[in-house]
């Protein structure tokens, strides 16, 4: 849920909200532990894209342009949580299902239609492949759910 108070007086708020989910349908969890490797303090977001951490069993860490072929879902966490660098926090993150594409998010300079130089495919092309099924036309009610 995001709000956001756009007016308030002595007796009298305004606020807009919007419920958005980011996981849409039929959505697989893998659990782990997600490691800040950024060298500085890093927010961790629901929407992000996760890489395998191949030194720790069930670690993820952050997917950044140089490993974005090697994603392997997408992280579900509550909130924001922002950790210093080498920190880690458990995390789930979902490996299967439908999800809206227009709230990930991407690595700097990385969009759905991205081509990294270490393969032949999208970043769309990469997701899809291992089985999560990128929706962008959840556009189409974009007014305020109040």
């Amino acid at each position: 849920m995001d709000v956001t108070q756009r007016n308030a007086t002595r007796n009298q708020s305004t606020a807009d909200y919007q419920s958005k989910k980011i996981f849409i349908f039929d959505n697989r969890y893998i659990e782990g532990v997600f490691k800040n490797n950024s060298g500085g303090s890093f927010t961790l977001s629901p929407g992000m894209l996760a890489v395998r951490d191949i030194a720790v069993a069930g670690g993820f860490l952050p997917a950044t342009a140089d490993n974005i072929a090697d994603v392997i879902g997408v992280v579900a966490v509550d909130g924001s949580v922002v950790l210093a660098n080498a920190a880690t926090a458990n995390v789930n993150v979902c490996t299967k299902g439908g999800i809206d594409g227009n709230m990930l998010i991407l690595p700097a300079t990385v969009t759905l239609n991205t081509v990294p130089t270490d393969a032949a495919k999208t970043v769309r092309d990469i997701l899809e492949g291992i089985g999560l099924h990128i929706d962008t036309s959840s556009v189409e009610m974009t007014k305020f759910d109040n």
